[in-house]
């Protein structure tokens, strides 16, 4: 396959999924004697295709692969044009869950309970619904229970490549009164 089809091949998967494709499922659909380095080439030369013409669409890389993504400019557009299927939104309730699953996984439910406070099988089940989160096993402790893991759905609801993408606990944390950066600020 000479490299213009090639390129046309991978520019085709990229277009038809509604989910990132890796590297190692697109050379598997289009065969024949090429390697994971020529995938990555491919989606180079695409990428840098779209950015010279200015298009308003990109590839991104998310949970795992690569998908074709409208720029956040047009955004407005797309939402005019799905209006039923706008982005699903999440209670306070369920992104606090969520954020703890993210943090702490695996974790079971008990242990997320502990940490905020308040019993959360029924924003458990939301986020199992929405396949933001998973079953990932059993913990081998009393009553073996179930441990819940973020997927691949959560990294892309997001706009992650991989978790360790996460912000840390610390961005988060103010700093301490009488602490230098907040000294230098005054």
């Amino acid at each position: 396959m000479e490299f213009q089809e090639f390129l046309k091949a991978v520019e085709v998967i990229l277009f038809i999924t509604d989910k990132p494709v890796s590297i190692s499922k697109i050379k598997e659909v289009i065969g024949q004697d090429i390697t994971e380095e020529d995938v990555k080439i491919a989606i180079g030369n695409i990428s840098e295709e779209l950015k010279s013409r200015n298009s308003p669409i990109e590839i991104k890389e998310v949970a795992g692969g690569f998908q074709f993504a409208t720029k956040p400019g047009y955004s407005v557009l797309v939402k005019k044009l799905y209006k039923e299927k706008t982005r699903l939104k999440l209670s306070p309730p369920a992104l606090e869950a969520l954020s703890i699953i993210a943090y702490r996984q695996p974790i079971t439910r008990l242990d997320i309970e502990q940490i905020r406070g308040v019993e959360s099988g029924g924003v458990i089940e939301t986020l199992l619904e929405r396949k933001l989160i998973k079953i990932v096993g059993r913990k081998e402790s009393l009553g073996r229970p179930l441990l819940y893991s973020t997927t691949s759905e959560f990294l892309k609801y997001f706009g992650l490549k991989h978790l360790s993408e996460l912000p840390t606990i610390e961005d988060f944390t103010p700093p301490p009164e009488g602490s230098l950066l907040l000294e230098q600020e005054q």
